[in-house]
């Protein structure tokens, strides 16, 4: 054994990592516990994969978020990088557990031929000062009747490989799905820190609580902005502890991506294009 650990270590870190970077990243991450040195390797490997998965290698994410009543009129919601915080001020030489907890935003955008006549989007900010055409903030209307607590809103981030001609898909990966529970104390809470200017679009560091979480493990979340639509109509029979009916709009901000999550859906829908290689289907069409 250890005559083997030495022939090892006289290889050049040049031969290793080429070994090394045949290797998906799943396989790849554990090797981290061979040696301090393979621990560097395979870190160093893991950061450039990471800047690389920014570019969604010729993919794009979409989010579809929607009450449950509202599916069939709500439409996708596109989605454009904007940066992997703290991703190249870390470095190649960044230590692995800070580089899983490295997140990706992408401003959210209606797609044109996704902009159905009778989706719900009923209210729009522009964005002042942008020079490119995705100057709309999608927005969505919650009402909460007397005394009820919270909505919820399913929430499904696929990523999509655009076929021939924009709204025609070759292939479709889950990032992931669940669903949002916005409560009521929490829309009170952002649209107070939004009336007083606290929370600011593009800030470069915004407040956290702003961000709803798709799934437990925290790795896809929605950062909102709340504007308060004024108190709703009081019934004329509401209970002393009972909480009037209350309107807010919920503008789309951002998409927050756990940067390894998406890099291993890229992997793992890069390994499915390779075995289905020569079969083109159209998985997917939007008009």
């Amino acid at each position: 054994m250890a005559q083997s650990t030495n022939s090892l270590d006289s290889l050049p870190n040049e031969l290793i990592i080429n070994a090394l970077d045949s290797l998906p990243t799943r396989s790849l991450l554990p090797l981290a516990a061979v040696s301090r040195r393979f621990r560097g390797l395979v870190g160093r490997l893991h950061y450039y994969r990471l800047v690389e998965t920014t570019v969604l290698q010729g993919r794009e994410l979409l989010l579809e978020c929607y009450h449950p009543s509202d599916r069939l009129s709500t439409p996708s919601l596109f989605c454009k990088y904007l940066a992997t915080d703290g991703l190249f001020e870390a470095g190649e030489d960044a230590n692995m557990e800070d580089l899983n907890q490295l997140y990706s935003r992408f401003k959210l955008y209606t797609g044109d031929e996704n902009r159905r006549p009778r989706a719900r989007w009923p209210t729009r900010r522009v964005i002042e000062g942008t020079e490119e055409p995705l100057t709309e903030v999608p927005s969505y209307d919650v009402d909460l009747e007397a005394g009820e607590l919270f909505t919820q809103l399913c929430a499904v981030t696929n990523l999509v490989k655009v076929g021939p001609r924009r709204g025609l898909f070759l292939s479709i990966d889950n990032v992931a799905d669940g669903v949002i529970r916005v409560w009521r104390d929490w829309l009170r809470e952002q649209a107070e820190r939004s009336a007083t200017e606290q929370q600011r679009v593009g800030q470069s560091d915004p407040d956290p609580s702003s961000i709803l979480w798709m799934d437990a493990a925290k790795n896809v979340g929605v950062r909102f902005r709340v504007l308060a639509k004024g108190e709703g109509h009081t019934p004329l029979l509401l209970g002393q502890y009972e909480d009037p009916p209350v309107s807010y709009t919920l503008e789309y901000q951002e998409l927050i991506v756990r940067t390894n999550k998406l890099l291993l859906t890229l992997e793992a829908s890069e390994a499915q294009q390779v075995t289905h290689a020569g079969n083109t289907i159209i998985i997917a069409s939007y008009g």
